[in-house]
């Protein structure tokens, strides 16, 4: 069998040639020649004339149907020809080998045969003996063409890998600011497979994606985001159980579609979060908090026995779930009595989640315990508070930078960091992974791509002998971290991975060979980490990348390529005006244009895939004075990202006089799914604001918005501070999410009194 490694062959970028005879390049945009062939007619006809040469089989439990119908569904996509599929069956006699737990498999013809002869399965898994569970084979000759591996997503991953063979990528995920544009799916007339052996297997156990603070993460969103996410080979979702206790980003808001979207895939659901609180609120338990918070008194074994009842009774009623979040509060220090009685921070985490993975031992076995080392425990603990093996280490190195990698000397923020990382992995005999921000919130979706950093961290990690890693990730902001996503999903996979020939390719084949160099360019002159860059320079270097984005746009090709690069020039725009509002002199009258004009952009492009008008945006626009765990701010924009349209007021904050001259409001609308809408508007306005006109009909359709100017004034004798709430709704009746716009009325200048020299 040749044991090339998917990800190795994939760097070459455009074509995975290495194990099968592509006639021509993969990137092909149509043709009719087959896209994997054999010259010497042995392979396996699939399609030939316009029909149906072959049948697909399935066979098992986890992903071998989904699988099947994935294979049959872009098969259609490439030739235009369905497929039939069937279940099938062994021969008579036969079972699944160990670790095994389903196959899909091609057979030549569309006859009535379902049996797949046992040697040919035995066959194909015989050299993933001992390999790691997701480890997969496609073995393909004239006959049969077998997909399988071990677990329950190897048969989808095997799919996966046959389907990049024939050329499709997977760019994205079919968020709607893609416009149809996440991957490319080559198209030809006929499709004959050529023999093949391929099996790849992942070196690392644990490849997470996280919804974190999920702003913009949904009912309509986490579908294509799992999809993306198989298909990329990770293997774990993560969704908090309440992101700071608010009831915005929680998991049962969304249970049921990722419960269902993930159980399809095989795909390991993960919960729980930052706040042993969540569990045993303070409000609730207050008996337990003595101490003071915002840890309970976990040395009262009352208290601790009453949060981990409660985390078992959430658990036991969400069997999906597969890992559970031990984390303490999202605080830099433990309240003075626990540290009293334990020492440190580390030690009193190590208390609570000990117990917590001793009583899920016995009563949900399947359920494994994480950890976090963050912040005041980013250390490990000492040796009589050793976390239990069985536990999971999520090492969070929040306070790094990502000016070099965690392991390099010259970094001085990065040395003590990966000094614990050492420690931990020293003195910690389970899982050990990585939680990453290559994509922060307090970027405000700033262009970062530190692309030789993260390929440097990896390789450190893998060298330590982690087992894992994860970012987070919003579709909010998606375009804007496309290849960042795509780079840290293949790294986990194969972490011996070529960074710089990955980039080379995907360049090539998401924009052609002619726009590479411009893009290189953008990538390289968006490396920096704005922490540890000045203003002006970002400034300087952002505009030379919006240089590049140009020149590239003008030599890209393909239908993809001027989507995505006018998403990016979006982000690069948005970047520009955040750098304005922030270079101006505080408190002026330029600044506070600036911040108008960023939190303008911000809002016009928050659906295109290009930024997220986050806590840390708003702050930027507000001047700061946002409660980073504000709810009702949190819940607007997240019910904004679930809405089919949306709308704003333009400025956000009005200065009028009593009795003064109108001042210009403009009144936008959005179009959120891209599916076009009609949107219908109203303001209500406390007495004595007028709005000139008060509503009014908005069209959206994709990225092209729509807006009305109305006269907003005041009548004598108002004064202070008033909201004026805009209300928008579809056509059918559909309510939107409101928005505000705050009016403050400064009283008339006084009359002049006509006093003079008298005659």
């Amino acid at each position: 069998m040749n044991g090339t490694r998917r990800r190795a062959f994939l760097a070459g970028a455009a074509g995975l040639a290495t194990a099968v005879a592509l006639p021509r390049t993969a990137s092909a945009q149509s043709g009719t020649e087959p896209v994997a062939s054999d010259t010497s007619g042995a392979g396996l006809p699939v399609v030939r004339g316009g029909r149906p040469a072959a049948t697909i089989l399935w066979h098992g439990t986890g992903s071998a149907e989904f699988a099947a119908t994935e294979l049959r569904d872009y098969i259609e996509k490439i030739t235009g020809v369905r497929l039939p599929l069937h279940t099938g069956r062994l021969s008579p006699g036969s079972g699944l080998p160990e670790g095994v737990s389903g196959f899909v498999a091609l057979r030549p013809g569309t006859g009535r045969g379902r049996t797949l002869p046992a040697h040919r399965l035995t066959g194909a898994v015989r050299e993933l003996t001992a390999a790691p569970e997701d480890s997969f084979t496609v073995v393909a000759g004239h006959e049969y063409a077998v997909l399988t591996g071990l677990g329950d997503r190897a048969p989808l991953y095997a799919v996966y890998a046959l389907l990049e063979l024939l050329g499709v990528r997977y760019f994205a995920p079919a968020f709607a600011a893609y416009e149809g544009h996440h991957e490319y799916v080559p198209r030809h007339e006929r499709l004959t497979l050529a023999t093949l052996g391929l099996v790849d297997r992942p070196a690392w156990s644990l490849r997470r994606q996280y919804a974190e603070e999920g702003y913009s993460h949904n009912d309509a969103t986490l579908p294509p985001l799992l999809d993306w996410m198989a298909k990329n080979r990770l293997n774990t979702f993560v969704y908090p159980t309440d992101y700071l206790g608010l009831g915005v980003t929680a998991y049962d808001r969304v249970r049921p579609v990722l419960a269902r979207e993930a159980a399809r895939r095989g795909i390991l659901i993960e919960s729980g979060g930052h706040g042993y609180d969540s569990f045993l609120p303070k409000g609730e338990y207050p008996q337990y908090y003595e101490s003071g918070g915002p840890l309970f008194d976990i040395y009262n074994p009352e208290a601790l026995d009453a949060y981990v009842d409660q985390v078992v009774a959430f658990l036991e009623a969400r069997p999906e779930i597969g890992v559970f979040d031990c984390w303490p509060p999202d605080v830099w220090q433990f309240q003075k009595p626990i540290l009293d009685r334990y020492g440190t921070p580390s030690n009193a985490e190590s208390v609570v989640v000990n117990k917590l993975a001793a009583v899920l031992r016995e009563r949900l076995p399947g359920v494994r315990v994480e950890r976090i080392a963050y912040a005041s425990t980013l250390k490990p603990p000492d040796p009589e508070y050793a976390t239990d093996p069985e536990v999971v280490v999520d090492f969070a190195p929040y306070s790094r930078n990502y000016s070099g990698p965690l392991d390099a000397p010259d970094v001085a923020a990065n040395v003590g960091q990966a000094e614990a990382l050492r420690a931990w992995r020293a003195g910690h005999r389970g899982s050990l992974v990585m939680y990453e921000y290559y994509r922060r919130y307090r970027w405000r979706s700033r262009p970062v791509h530190p692309l030789a950093t993260i390929a440097g961290d990896v390789s450190f990690e893998a060298r330590l002998g982690l087992d894992g890693i994860g970012m987070y990730s919003e579709p909010g902001d998606w375009i804007a971290y496309e290849h960042v996503q795509r780079l840290v999903a293949a790294l986990a996979w194969d972490p011996t991975l070529d960074a710089e020939a990955y980039l080379d390719g995907y360049l090539r084949a998401r924009f052609g060979a002619a726009a590479v160099p411009a893009m290189r360019r953008y990538y390289d002159l968006t490396r920096f980490d704005p922490d540890t860059v000045g203003q002006a320079k970002l400034k300087d270097s952002y505009e030379q990348a919006r240089t590049a984005l140009r020149e590239a746009a003008g030599r890209a090709s393909g239908a993809a390529a001027p989507t995505v690069i006018d998403r990016l020039v979006r982000n690069a725009d948005v970047a520009l005006a955040d750098l304005r509002a922030g270079l101006q002199k505080e408190g002026s009258p330029e600044q506070r244009a600036a911040r108008r004009e960023y939190r303008a952009l911000v809002l016009r492009n928050r659906f295109t895939g290009a930024c997220l008008p986050n806590v840390q945006a708003q702050w930027h626009w507000n001047g700061g004075s946002l409660p980073y765990g504000d709810a009702r701010t949190r819940a607007e924009v997240a019910d904004n990202y679930r809405g089919a349209a949306a709308g704003f007021g333009d400025p956000g904050t009005m200065e009028l006089t009593a009795g003064g001259d109108p001042v210009t409001l403009t009144v936008e609308g959005q179009d959120v799914d891209f599916r076009g809408h009609t949107v219908l508007w109203t303001a209500t306005t406390p007495e004595g604001i007028r709005l000139e006109p008060s509503g009014g009909t908005l069209r959206v359709s994709r990225t092209r918005g729509a807006s009305q100017d109305v006269a907003v004034s005041a009548a004598s004798g108002v004064t202070g501070e008033h909201d004026i709430t805009l209300g928008f709704r579809l056509a059918d009746g559909t309510r939107l999410t409101p928005a505000r716009v705050r009016v403050t009325v400064a009283p008339a200048a006084p009359a002049a009194t006509g006093e003079g020299n008298a005659p």
